[in-house]
């Protein structure tokens, strides 16, 4: 019997979640495992062994049958991993919090030119991305660079441990500020320009080709058919997007997680000549993402919680007692630095105009706006930048919350458009997994078929007022932050 079923495996920030669907995008079993990141310093690395040990796990909890699974579908969050030939990690991986690589980002503007590696590749240069990384380990761990063979993306690498085969998809490729977007290829140009290797880069394949077929040591480790399809994918920031209907112009989606994600489709390339928002290719078609990935959002949110010592349903009841604008308090939540739209990585946040009236429902309430503000400002940024976008959709794990969804709609003027699976990233990968294998046409009928919307939060008039008034004051006081002298830890 063919399969009817998709497995869709998410590997974010610092866990793993296994997903199963049908063709119509009922999840049908989920579970979820963490894996170990070690943050110091400037460094923020994956354990692969332990990343791997997860997904395994969280495919067992499962408990699938695994005659129905018609093919495997892979998303993860952005990250690198320099590897030998048959894809065995030579150091950990480099999650997309990590800042080591931030001198080598500055060698590459001063040798390059930002507006060059810009309208190659779509990005502003950024220590995260794959080209300082790779310049990193070159002058700093010889030994790895010299061994590497291939340089995988975190989810290309749960590929390789799948079905054995080093493929990249156009989406993911976007992130390493060597691919050129228009031509949707590795530009050749980028790469030799800064003396990497050829050879660790490995084929570009749609998000929907069948990467390989699930090898007998994977297939007995995760309890599954040996040659089960495995399906390219692509990073997890895009395909959330894809899981909340993303998958024609226009439409934007807001990824609410451990960091936020903004993308709208477009048919064209839409540069941003202030080069604040990273255009990437759609991991399908002659398609684009205008957008980018911001900083630890919800992380700030998730952090303010365990500082305050509540749970989250405690803290979002008292926060939904306090007015609009929190009473004149103000939170910055950019605690790791901020990316789009202003790429500065020694920005941090802080709060303001705080007084002895103020409790914690103020404090909670106000990191919910802050946050809101800065997914304002990406949008601002989309309009200025020429990108209509006619809908925004909003998923991901904060749009479980009504009361930030509230707060965003009137900070955005504009309605929410909420789906059912507010964890899009899974039913995105599966969308691509079930186009790959036939089980629809094309991504357009399989979005039709699998996501379902489950409301439309409109914003109220009232609060589009007071939160225009908090976006002024905010934007102000963070251009005196932003005055203020950078100074590390240790530095007094």
């Amino acid at each position: 019997m063919r399969g009817d079923l998709i497995l869709a495996i998410d590997a974010g920030t610092s866990s793993t979640r296994a997903t199963l669907f049908d063709a119509t995008g009922v999840r049908l079993a989920h579970a979820s495992r963490p894996f170990s990141v070690a943050l110091q310093a400037s460094f923020a690395e994956a354990d692969p062994a332990s990343l791997w040990a997860a997904v395994v796990e969280t495919v067992r909890d499962l408990g699938v049958d695994r005659e129905r699974i018609a093919a495997i579908g892979v998303t993860a969050a952005i990250g690198m991993v320099l590897t030998d030939a048959h894809g065995l990690p030579l150091a950990p991986i480099c999650t997309w919090q990590d800042r080591r690589a931030t001198r080598e980002a500055v060698l590459i503007e001063r040798r390059l030119g930002a507006a060059t590696v810009y309208g190659i590749s779509g990005r502003r240069i950024a220590p995260e991305l794959t080209g300082p990384l790779l310049l990193w380990f070159r002058d700093h761990q010889a030994d790895v660079f010299a061994k590497a063979r291939l340089m995988l993306t975190m989810k290309d690498w749960l590929l390789m441990r799948l079905c054995g085969e080093p493929v990249c998809d156009p989406a993911g490729a976007s992130y390493s500020l060597l691919f050129d977007v228009g031509r949707c290829a590795w530009s050749e140009d980028l790469i030799a320009a800064l003396e990497l290797p050829r050879h660790l880069f490995p084929e570009i394949r749609d998000g929907t080709a069948i990467a390989g077929r699930l090898t007998r040591g994977a297939a007995n480790a995760l309890g599954l058919l040996d040659g089960t399809p495995v399906v390219v994918g692509g990073p997890d920031g895009t395909v959330g997007g894809m899981g909340g209907g993303m998958v024609e112009p226009g439409i934007a989606v807001n990824v609410m997680g451990t960091t936020d994600v903004i993308f709208a489709c477009a048919d064209q390339p839409c540069f941003d000549p202030d080069r604040r928002l990273v255009l990437n290719r759609f991991p399908v078609g002659e398609a684009w993402c205008i957008g980018g990935p911001m900083a630890a959002t919800g992380g700030a949110v998730a952090w303010l919680a365990g500082v305050l010592g509540a749970d989250l349903p405690t803290l979002t009841a008292e926060a939904a007692a306090i007015a609009a604008g929190s009473d004149g308090l103000i939170f910055s939540p950019m605690l790791a630095g901020s990316r789009t739209p202003r790429w500065d990585v020694t920005e941090r946040g802080g709060l303001m105009r705080l007084s002895f009236e103020h409790g914690r429902g103020h404090l909670f309430r106000a990191a919910l706006e802050g946050v809101a503000i800065e997914v304002a400002e990406v949008f601002d940024a989309l309009a200025t930048a020429g990108m209509p976008v006619r809908e925004i959709r909003a998923v991901g794990g904060g749009a479980e919350s009504s009361l930030w969804l509230e707060i965003r709609a009137a900070l955005l003027g504009k309605p929410l458009i909420v789906p059912e699976i507010a964890e899009a990233s899974a039913l995105g990968a599966a969308m691509l997994a079930a186009v790959g294998v036939g089980l629809h046409a094309d991504l357009r009928a399989a979005s039709a078929a699998m996501v379902r919307i489950r409301e439309k939060i409109e914003p109220a008039p009232d609060a589009i007022a007071a939160y225009a008034h908090l976006k002024k004051q905010y934007l102000a006081y963070r251009q005196h932050l932003d005055r203020l002298p950078v100074q590390e830890a240790g530095d007094l």
